[in-house]
């Protein structure tokens, strides 16, 4: 009979499965009131209800083209640092004072150039598709969320009645839920 300590598997920390993301567009008609709910998901990110990776303002005025305006995307220069100060020791060590300057311009450079092209935000093809359908006089912000604390989040929709949902990569009950938060009509 194998005695206990041989029969004990070691624990290993398991890996933490990746948080699945999921887009969520909502149309408010004053671009205040979209500034104001993208405040309301950070006030819930820092209560650990919600995790924001991207945040995407597209507005429409009156008679224009919409205007796209990224409000997260610190993917940009959280490369380029690393990587200017890489390619300023490479340049220091092959080509002294000057190879310091150069190498960390064109370490920088490529390191932003990368992580531009490598996009971990709202695919680019989901903000074509919200400049379509963002209407004159309207703002839709557009989330990419995870970790979400799902009644939490549904109670601060309340406080946006009238947003409209244009845009989501949730299950079909996921989306009544919003869109019934959005529309119901409370007595204070």
């Amino acid at each position: 009979m194998p005695s206990a300590a041989a029969s004990r598997v070691p624990h290993s920390k398991a890996s933490k499965p990746e948080p699945t993301q999921r887009i969520v567009a909502l149309a408010f008609d004053s671009s205040l009131l979209a500034q104001e709910a993208m405040l309301a998901a950070m006030r819930l990110q820092e209560h650990g209800l919600l995790t924001v990776h991207d945040a995407v303002f597209v507005t429409r005025h009156e008679h224009g083209q919409a205007e796209v305006t990224s409000s997260m995307d610190p993917t940009t220069v959280a490369a380029a640092v690393p990587s200017s100060l890489f390619g300023a020791l490479v340049g220091t060590l092959v080509a002294g004072p000057l190879g310091f300057l150069i190498g960390g311009v064109l370490g920088g450079g490529g390191g932003a150039l990368v992580a531009r092209l490598v996009d971990t935000g709202i695919p680019h093809k989901v903000v074509g598709e919200l400049q379509e359908l963002t209407k004159p006089n309207q703002t839709v912000l557009a989330l990419l969320v995870s970790d979400i604390a799902g009644m939490a989040v549904i109670e601060e929709l309340r406080r946006f009645q009238g947003a409209r949902v244009v845009y989501a990569q949730l299950p079909p009950a996921s989306i009544e839920l919003i869109r019934t938060a959005l529309a119901e009509h409370r007595e204070t």
